[in-house]
């Protein structure tokens, strides 16, 4: 199964949809590395305030750019500290664009005007 049919579809209704992937293993990152759409990584913490605030506009990037790209959550305190050190986060929330395995595109804090050149280079 692709992560692509693991990111949309809801398991428990036909009719509703993920928003977002959340990436929980280290093998869900690679499938994430591995798609041919463009992939953007939310770097995140649960107990981040930046975080929290920072959500709801990743959402709504995911919602309208769906067809686009996966959106993946990464979870820092998940266990996923090689992840975490591969794209040297330092500050939370970071997001992160990948195209065709490589880093595009990066946005650090809770800065609006970064996210959306992220979302404008998807």
């Amino acid at each position: 199964m692709s992560l692509t049919s693991n990111v949309f579809p809801h398991p428990m209704a036909p009719r509703w949809w993920w928003i977002y992937y959340t990436i929980k293993t280290a093998q869900d990152f690679c499938k994430a590395e591995e798609q041919p759409q463009p992939v953007v990584l939310m770097f995140s913490a649960d107990f981040n305030e930046a975080c929290k605030v920072m959500k709801k506009p990743f959402r709504d990037m995911a919602l309208a750019k769906k067809k686009q790209a996966i959106f993946c959550l990464v979870d820092v305190d998940n266990k996923l500290k090689d992840i975490v050190e591969k794209y040297r986060v330092e500050a939370l929330p970071t997001f992160v664009l990948i195209k065709n395995g490589k880093e595009q595109k990066r946005a650090v804090g809770a800065k609006m005007d970064e996210l959306r050149i992220i979302e404008g280079n998807i």
